[in-house]
């Protein structure tokens, strides 16, 4: 903002010096609030492994439950634990995806992080001067100057957004993403998924036979 906004923000201030104070210390503090939510995205990108980890476990342990059952002649049992299995599997997928999507996210924060940092070290660096420079621009702006403010550059962005959004909404829509398409979807997927179930047990039957 102090880069690209200067002479918008100087018009609204009171004390050029005192507010260029004030912003500094406001960027000191984003940068903190920043080094947080960078924390706190680690600790779900560790959390989110850790699942995985346990969820691989669950799997195996079905899977040999699945095994157990079979020997003993239950293929009613066989299939159920086998389609534990399988959702053990669904949910581990599901968080493989979930945690690259976090690691990628985590990288684009660190390295937006330390270009914050470096953006508050060397704004601090030139405080006085800033300081010096905005009092004299408010000294030179005449009363009648007309500007774009920053905060109605982002009214502006914001509104983009909404459009974007809806946008994405009526693409869903136009896509065959109703309630209705959901629902058959989802359906088919269990239908799918007791197929693989069967073909599982298909396959694990003949694992141990072999054995």
């Amino acid at each position: 903002m102090i880069k690209s906004n200067v002479n918008d923000m100087i018009d609204s201030m009171q004390d050029p010096g005192k507010e260029i104070d004030q912003m500094v210390r406001d960027m000191e503090e984003s940068a903190r609030d920043a080094r947080s939510e960078v924390a706190q995205c680690m600790a779900e990108e560790k959390r989110l492994a850790k699942r995985i980890e346990s969820l691989a476990a669950e799997a195996k342990s079905w899977e040999e439950r699945a095994e157990s059952a079979v020997r003993a002649g239950d293929d009613a049992l066989a299939r159920e634990a086998l389609s534990r299995k399988a959702d053990k599997e669904t949910e581990k997928g599901e968080s493989e995806k979930a945690l690259q999507e976090q690691q990628v996210y985590v990288d684009q924060l660190t390295a937006g992080l330390k270009a914050l940092e470096q953006r508050v070290k060397d704004v601090k660096m030139r405080q006085g001067t800033l300081r010096e420079k905005a009092r004299a621009n408010k000294a030179r702006e005449g009363a009648g100057a007309t500007r774009t403010s920053a905060f109605d550059d982002f009214d502006r962005m914001a509104s983009k957004i909404d459009a974007v959004e809806a946008e994405a909404s009526i693409g869903d829509e136009l896509s065959g993403r109703t309630p209705a398409a959901a629902a058959a979807e989802k359906k088919l997927n269990e239908m799918s998924q007791q197929s693989q179930v069967d073909d599982a047990l298909a396959e694990l039957k003949k694992k141990l036979d072999q054995k």
